[in-house]
């Protein structure tokens, strides 16, 4: 016996809901994605060879050639002395480590002397400071 095939129609597919689909995945990345905060501040990072990734902390301290503070892309205009109370509201009521972390970046020509009061200012308030550095030989 033989069958006759039937003839099937074009296939009509629902594309006006893949632009709607298209258009909340696009909203959907902006809103979790992290922008560029620090987008604005000029400093130069070190640059190492042996140095371990570090994954993005919730909070931020860039410090740039001049010395200047920021928190969060923020200017600090007093300095190290609100980086403190910045960062111990931040952190309040945090208690897992992770949380507390502060991503610590540092122009390259910054010296210790500037740089170590910012770093004891984020441990003073609480929050565990995570560096972004080189090894430099002594002479």
């Amino acid at each position: 016996m033989i069958l006759k095939r039937r003839r099937r129609g074009p296939v009509d597919l629902p594309i006006t809901s893949m632009g709607d689909i298209a258009f909340l995945l696009i909203i959907f990345f902006m809103v979790c994605s992290n922008f560029a905060k620090e987008s604005n501040i000029k400093y130069k990072p070190p640059e190492a060879k042996d140095v371990d990734t570090v994954r993005d902390a919730g909070m931020s301290v860039v410090m740039d050639a001049d010395g200047k503070l920021y928190l969060n892309g923020q200017e600090l205009p007093e300095g190290v002395e609100s980086l403190k109370t910045e960062l111990q509201e931040m952190l309040k009521g945090k208690t897992n480590d992770v949380m507390r972390e502060v991503l610590f970046k540092c122009d390259l020509n910054v010296t210790r002397k500037v740089f170590e009061p910012a770093l004891g200012a984020i441990v003073a308030a609480g929050g565990t400071a995570v560096a972004v550095g080189d090894k430099r030989k002594r002479d």
